[in-house]
């Protein structure tokens, strides 16, 4: 019981260190987490948490590596692709071997093999703590760019020297000929086993979709046991785990969309889970090793020959290093080309220096240094562990404070109050990633619903575009052009009432709501109605249907009355923009289409009035459910909203208000089956 009570509190922590990031946002969550992890540690619980060292690579490091891959712009890391490895491969070996020497010299107590160890964990930076950051600075696209790549790259080529480190430090021997070769054929396997293995998974689960087994529970578990089951796999077979699972999570990205195209809600499930595993393995890993910091310090102070201060010493002089080889390595091998664009024009020192800088080291180094086995093959303690673990440690905070403190001295701070005009930039830039996004997951069962949102949001983007020139005459314009559609409607429900095809009640009540709109969009100012407003009519409505049964009829009828009338009023437009090509026209199509699909989608058993209308539309409708494709969208808004927030593109004031927005339009598709416009 006291072991579940002990996960909890490392659970309410990790969302406390959240909590507290809000309130300080300039002290890095990483760091949060490692000073609750040491409180936590001097609860008087009466628990001990006890490391298991071997659980560490395949607990935390195989998902957080797979996540990280999944996520990488793939766009950005092409475009970039040399100085991404080059940072990511050559100055991780240079790093691992002139750094490694410089510990031994500096700490002659500390072998030539540990001290490998040492600063092989040490290698892979962390661009949480850099994200973090640019929230509150301006750091150049490119730059943040490769900083990005370079991170989840990084992650697999410093785990792979650091398990080499580890294997000659266990076993005694070492002989860099035959480790370059067995280098090679391990990575070299490593990636040809994540690629073969998600090949056969992709596949086997197109196979288990093509059956009917659509559930989002099953696939979402296949896809959280395929890193550890991947890292258990490529260990069997003698390879790299972290390669296979790094090889594993591109291919993911890539493929999937080709091979096994997910369902709208699978996608919105998937980003779900793993942004919450991710997020709270990375915080457990900082937890962890804040809770080993008070049995670390009172190890290294009554049983290390090396007091405290000259640990301290030792920390920043290793950063110092660090940093240093950064920063000549960049000066040296980058150029200029890489990280200048149109808005960017910094000096390449400036540039190295920002490199320099953004070297955190975080989860990942904090995961290999705490998998040192406690002892060696032969039975005897590993020599240093504790004080290396508190070197890294030790690294880890200063370079998290230099990330935080010092590189925004050398940026620019965004501003507090943010221009109009850049935010409604940022919303542009919103709708164009959520039309992005759809576009990359249509399939033929959802590609006429995805089309028509995607209608939505251009004409949402190019109302946005307009709105700072938009002038009286167009504002006039836009009235006239819903006068036209709501007088075409009209037009259109007198002559099916002529005919009989519809009750004269239904159409009645359908005449007066195109009277009112009519009258309200001929007068200037107009306010559209709220949802409020809309729900009153409709209650408005239903409540004088005296017979349940004539009612539900009635409704029927009045519904497949607004169908019918909104794709009479698409034709009209449709004719009219091939003679006069306006964006208005567009915006006004993209409306009612967007109405009209919703209508058809819920319909349900709506088909009863006008039979015949429906049914060849139906047949070549969607097989995905359009509302699907619309709460999707709305999730990605929402997610973009709060990135653009975070990266202080937008105010916390204008974003709240973005969200509300989705809110009311997603109360009006839950109201769709007795929406009237």
């Amino acid at each position: 019981m006291i072991t579940f009570e002990y996960v909890l509190i490392l659970l309410a922590a990790i969302l406390f260190s959240n909590l507290i990031n809000r309130f300080l946002p300039s002290i890095s969550v990483p760091i949060i987490q490692i000073i609750l992890g040491a409180c936590i540690a001097l609860l008087p619980i009466g628990f001990q948490f006890i490391l298991d060292p071997s659980l560490f690579f395949v607990l935390f490091l195989a998902p957080l590596v797979f996540d990280s891959s999944m996520m990488l712009n793939k766009k950005a890391l092409w475009t970039l692709r040399k100085p991404i490895i080059n940072l990511a491969f050559a100055l991780v070996f240079v790093t691992v071997i002139s750094v490694g020497y410089f510990v031994h010299f500096l700490i002659p107590t500390i072998p030539l093999s540990i001290a490998f160890i040492l600063v092989a964990a040490l290698a892979p930076t962390d661009t949480v703590a850099v994200s973090s950051v640019a929230k509150r600075i301006n750091v150049p696209p490119n730059i943040m760019n490769i900083l990005e790549g370079e991170s989840i790259i990084n992650d697999a080529s410093g785990l792979i020297c650091f398990q080499f480190a580890l294997a000659a430090m266990l076993t005694g021997s070492f002989s860099l000929a035959k480790a370059s070769g067995e280098f090679l054929i391990v990575a070299i396997g490593g990636i040809l086993l994540g690629l073969l293995f998600t090949l056969i998974k992709l596949l086997l689960v197109k196979w288990i979709r093509s059956l009917g087994m659509e559930n989002v529970t099953f696939h979402i578990l296949i896809e959280i046991l395929t890193p550890f089951l991947l890292y258990l796999l490529a260990g069997v077979c003698s390879v790299s785990g972290i390669l296979a699972v790094f090889a594993s999570g591109i291919m993911h990205s890539v493929a999937k969309l080709h091979l096994n195209p997910e369902t709208v809600n699978l996608r919105i499930a998937s980003d779900s889970v793993w942004s919450v595993l991710s997020f709270t393995l990375d915080g457990l890993v900082f937890l962890i090793l804040g809770t080993q910091l008070p049995n670390i310090l009172h190890t290294l102070q009554f049983n290390s020959p090396i007091n405290i201060w000259k640990t301290i010493a030792y920390i920043l002089a290793i950063t110092f290093v660090l940093v240093l080889s950064r920063y000549i390595w960049s000066f040296l091998t980058i150029r200029k080309s890489n990280y200048i664009d149109e808005d960017t024009n910094i000096s390449k020192s400036k540039a190295c220096l920002i490199f320099s800088l953004s070297g955190a080291r975080g989860a990942v180094t904090l995961a290999s240094i705490m998998s040192i086995p406690i002892y060696l093959n032969d039975g005897s303690p590993f020599p240093d562990r504790n004080l290396i673990i508190l070197i890294a440690t030790g690294v880890i905070l200063c370079t998290l404070l230099i990330t935080n403190f010092v590189l925004p001295l050398l940026l620019e701070n965004k501003r507090e109050t943010i221009n109009k005009a850049t935010e409604n930039q940022a919303y542009i830039e919103i709708l164009r990633h959520v039309i992005a996004q759809l576009n990359n997951q249509i399939t033929p069962e959802n590609k006429h619903a995805t089309e028509v949102v995607t209608r939505e949001y251009h004409s949402r983007s190019l109302a946005l575009q307009n709105k700072q020139n938009i002038n009286s005459f167009r504002s006039e314009a836009e009235r006239e052009l819903k006068i036209m559609a709501f007088t075409w409607e009209k037009q259109n429900t007198e002559e099916l009432l002529a005919r009989k095809q519809i009750d004269d009640y239904p159409a009645q009540r359908y005449l007066d709501i195109l009277d009112m709109e009519i009258e309200r969009n001929s007068r200037k100012n107009i306010k559209p109605l709220t949802s409020r407003q809309k729900r009153r009519l409709q209650v408005r409505y239903l409540l004088k249907m005296k017979w349940q049964d004539k009612g539900n009829l009635q409704r029927q009828q009045f519904l497949t009355l607004k169908m019918t009338n909104d794709e009479f009023v698409l034709e009209k437009f449709r004719e009219m923009n091939e003679t006069e090509h306006d964006p208005l026209i567009d915006k006004m199509i993209s409306d009612y289409e967007l109405s009209l699909w919703l209508q058809k989608s819920r319909s349900g058993g709506l088909n009863q009035a006008f039979p015949h209308k429906w049914a060849a539309s139906k047949e070549s409708d969607s097989t995905v459910n359009v509302e699907d494709i619309v709460l999707f969208a709305f999730q990605l808004e929402r997610d973009y909203i709060q990135t653009m927030f975070e990266n202080g593109r937008i105010s916390r004031e204008s974003a709240k208000e973005m969200r509300k927005n989705i809110s009311l339009l997603e109360l009006q598709l839950r109201d769709e089956e007795n929406s009237i416009f």
